[in-house]
C-alpha cells in the first residue's frame, strides 16, 4: 500500500482537544499499524457564516493541493463525514482518479442531509460514487442503504474503536483524589458537547428528581464544550451546586473522569454510534443511554441500560436504579467484555486497512 489521505471537517487542536478526536485516534492507529497517512482537516470549530466560509475555503484548498501533488502516491482517500468532507474526496476522484471510502458518523445523515434538497443530492452522489461506505452503527447502515440506494455489499459497519491502553480501569479512590471528587458522593458523569441534541436538558431535569428521591449524596459532572451560549442560558435555572462543569480535556485526562464516575449517562436524541459510551465501559463505568442509533447495538445485549430518548422520567428511574443497586448486580460483565472485544481499536484498524486495499481494486468488500 502507498499513502492514504484522510479528509475530515473535524479534527482536534491544542485549543480544542475533543473536536473530532475520534478521527485523530484512527489516524494515529493507522500510523501505528504501518500505514503512511497525510491529513487534510479542519481543526477550527468556529461558527457563523463568515467563519465557516473562510475556514472551509482554506481546508478545501489544502485538500485539493495535497491531492494534486500526491495523485500518484495515494492508494485511497478516506473522508470522515459524508458532507462536506466527502465532496473533497469525490472531487479528487474525478480530477485525479484517486478512489475513496467515506465514513458516515450519523449527524451527516440524520441532520446535514436534511438541511436542503441540494445537500441531500450531494450526499447521495458521494455515497453512491464511493468505492466503499463505512457506517459507525447498524441503524445508520440501514438508513444509508434504504434512503440513498447504496447496495448493502458496499457498506461495512465499523465503529471508530476504543483504545484500551488509554481507556481502562483504575483505582477509583486515587483518581477521585486527583480530580477533587469526594470519595463518598455517588457521581453521575456526562461527556460531550453541551447542546440540546445531546439530551443535557433532560439529564438536568432527571437529576433534580433523583436528588429529590434519595438521601444519598450525589453529584453530576458534565465534561464538554459549552459554545452554545443560548442553550447554556436556557438550562441555567436547572443548574445548582450539585452540578459541576468541566472543559474538554485530552483523552488521558478524560479517561480519569470515566474512572472516577459511578455511572455514565448519555441521553442523546440521536447518536451514530456513541463512542463515549464505549470508552466509559472500557473504564469499568456502568452506562445509561438513550435507545437511539448505534447505542442500541452497542448496549442492547446488556452491556448498558437503555431508556427512551427525550424522556426525563424514564431517565430518572434508571439513574435511581443505578444509584441504589450494587454494581455487581447492575452490570452484565459478560456483555461488556463482548462489546469491548468487538470494538477494540486494533481490530477496527485492521478492518479499515483491508477496506483501503479493497478500494484500490474496485471496492469489493474484503
Amino acid at each position: 500500500m502507498k499513502k492514504v489521505l484522510v479528509i475530515s471537517n473535524m479534527y482536534p487542536s491544542a485549543s480544542h482537544p475533543s473536536y473530532g478526536i475520534f478521527v485523530k485516534n484512527q489516524v494515529e492507529a493507522l500510523k501505528r499499524a504501518g500505514i503512511e497517512v497525510d491529513i487534510a482537516v479542519n481543526d477550527n470549530p468556529a461558527v457563523g457564516k463568515k467563519n465557516v466560509i473562510t475556514k472551509y475555503a482554506k481546508w478545501a484548498k489544502h485538500a485539493l493541493s495535497l491531492g494534486k501533488k500526491g495523485k500518484n502516491d495515494y492508494t485511497v482517500t478516506h473522508a470522515h463525514y459524508v458532507f462536506p468532507s466527502g465532496m473533497l474526496s469525490l472531487a479528487l476522484k474525478k480530477m485525479f482518479r484517486i478512489p475513496y471510502i467515506v465514513t458516515a458518523h450519523g449527524g451527516d445523515i440524520e441532520r446535514m442531509a436534511k438541511k436542503s434538497e441540494r445537500i441531500r443530492k450531494w450526499t447521495a452522489s458521494i455515497l453512491q460514487q464511493a468505492e466503499h461506505v463505512i457506517a459507525v452503527g447498524p441503524v445508520l447502515a440501514e438508513q444509508i442503504e434504504r434512503d440513498f440506494q447504496v447496495p448493502a455489499t458496499k457498506i461495512s459497519i465499523l465503529s471508530m474503536g476504543v483504545n484500551r491502553t488509554i481507556f481502562h480501569q483504575a483505582d477509583k479512590a486515587t483518581v477521585r483524589q486527583e480530580l477533587q471528587v469526594a470519595e463518598d458522593v455517588f457521581t453521575f458523569l456526562f461527556v460531550g458537547n453541551v447542546i440540546e441534541q445531546k439530551g443535557v436538558e433532560e439529564l438536568l431535569h432527571a437529576y433534580r428528581q433523583v436528588r429529590a428521591n434519595t438521601d444519598r449524596a450525589t453529584q453530576l459532572i458534565i465534561v464538554g464544550s459549552r459554545r452554545d451560549t443560548a442553550f447554556i442560558e436556557r438550562i441555567q435555572p436547572l443548574v445548582d451546586e450539585h452540578v459541576r462543569f468541566e472543559d474538554p480535556v485530552k483523552q488521558p485526562q478524560l479517561a480519569k473522569w470515566f474512572q472516577a464516575a459511578d455511572s455514565f449517562v448519555l441521553p442523546s436524541h440521536l447518536e451514530g454510534f456513541g463512542l463515549v459510551a464505549l470508552e466509559a465501559l472500557a473504564c469499568g463505568t456502568p452506562v445509561i443511554a438513550s435507545q437511539v442509533g448505534g447505542l442500541v447495538s452497542l448496549l442492547g445485549d446488556g452491556a448498558g441500560k437503555l431508556v427512551p430518548a427525550k424522556n426525563s422520567d424514564a431517565l430518572r428511574e434508571e439513574m435511581l436504579r443505578a444509584l441504589h443497586t450494587p454494581r455487581a448486580a447492575y452490570v452484565n460483565e459478560q456483555a461488556v467484555n463482548k462489546a469491548l472485544t468487538l470494538h477494540d481499536e486494533v481490530t477496527i484498524t485492521n478492518h479499515v486497512i483491508a477496506l483501503y486495499e479493497s478500494a484500490s481494486k474496485g471496492g469489493e468488500r474484503p
